[in-house]
């Protein structure tokens, strides 16, 4: 049943921005989303435009399904009660090995919010209450979209076992590897970061100041215990082993998009020093929920990293802007 059937919001339509093929991103009037069972209809307030967005956008990814309403970093409130929530963006089975022991990020029947259904790029979207992480009064919707983002960097903290006390260096300096010092910060750890973008880290340095990040002149000759990537370039891993020392850790956040190969010496180092290598994929619950209570307590300075506040119809816009890697976030308000 369509909820506006039921006469108890008189809404038929929104606005909304929909991916119709690669490159061709359309803003148009759609009808208000048929409500499944084990569903909510949220009025959407606040959608973060992520990288990954942009990607699809121009090349696609192996989760989308097009026509598509895109985005997964959203903040919005229910019809009955007006409670607040961002949302874990996936649909997992709930029975699966993985599902059974709270990695459900890697469920493999997973669907995800605007890769393989509609997203938050449009007035209203349906999610499973499964998914809906409430947020307190005293959190901003603009600020609380970063929680998906945040989790996700929390995962990959996890996924290598980072410890109160060492030191962490992170490739990139774009507002994942800035969320990901953030959250090396709240693990008592010690945030490095490496970016080869001097402009990037002139317009994060209100927040590198208050969290504390040192950046790569002031440790040219360091070793780590362990090194993240949150940039897509394969230099971040042939340099990032080097980095670390014997019994280190390396972390692929970002995947890589180059074709440069990884020589077969540099994998050796992995045996020789005996390196821990993970990936991280997305994120679960339980760690949007950390994100969370970090966005709360931090506020005041996760505020620097958003770039602009825009409308619907700004996106398309901005995606070239996301792509040339010299932003930060910018954030649909609705």
């Amino acid at each position: 049943m369509n909820i506006v059937d039921s006469c108890a919001y008189p809404v038929m339509n929104m606005n909304s921005l929909i991916l119709e093929k690669i490159g061709s991103l359309n803003y148009q009037k759609t009808p208000v989303p048929d409500v499944n069972y084990g569903e909510i209809l949220l009025k959407v307030t606040h959608c973060a435009v992520c990288r990954t967005d942009a990607k699809m956008w121009k090349m696609g990814q192996r989760d989308l399904v097009v026509p598509r309403i895109l985005g997964h970093e959203i903040c919005g409130y229910e019809m009955d009660g007006h409670k607040r929530f961002v949302i874990w963006p996936g649909k997992a089975c709930g029975a699966c090995v993985q599902c059974r022991q709270g990695t459900e990020n890697l469920c493999e029947k997973m669907e995800i919010t605007g890769f393989h259904k509609n997203g938050g790029f449009a007035e209203y979207v349906t999610v499973p209450k499964s998914s809906l992480i409430p947020i307190p009064d005293e959190l901003p919707g603009d600020i609380a979209v970063l929680a998906e983002p945040l989790a996700c960097t929390i995962n990959a903290l996890e996924r290598i076992n980072v410890t109160a006390g060492s030191n962490v260096l992170i490739y990139g300096a774009g507002p994942a590897g800035l969320l990901m010092a953030l959250a090396v910060k709240e693990k008592n750890a010690n945030p490095f970061i490496i970016e080869i973008n001097p402009d990037k880290l002139k317009i994060s340095k209100k927040f590198q100041n208050e969290i504390g990040i040192k950046t790569a002149q002031e440790f040219n000759l360091m070793k780590f215990e362990f090194v993240i990537n949150a940039a897509s370039s394969v230099d971040t891993f042939l340099n990032g082993l080097n980095r670390l020392k014997n019994g280190g850790g390396f972390c692929l956040f970002s995947g890589f998009t180059d074709s440069k190969s990884i020589p077969a010496a540099l994998i050796n180092e992995i045996h020789y020093k005996q390196l821990k290598v993970a990936g991280a994929y997305g994120c679960t619950r339980k760690q949007i929920k950390e994100a969370v209570e970090i966005l709360t307590k931090h506020k005041n300075i996760v505020v620097f990293l958003i770039e602009e506040h825009i409308s619907l119809e700004q996106v398309s816009s901005v995606f070239p802007k996301i792509l040339s890697s010299a932003v930060l976030k910018f954030v649909v308000e609705l």
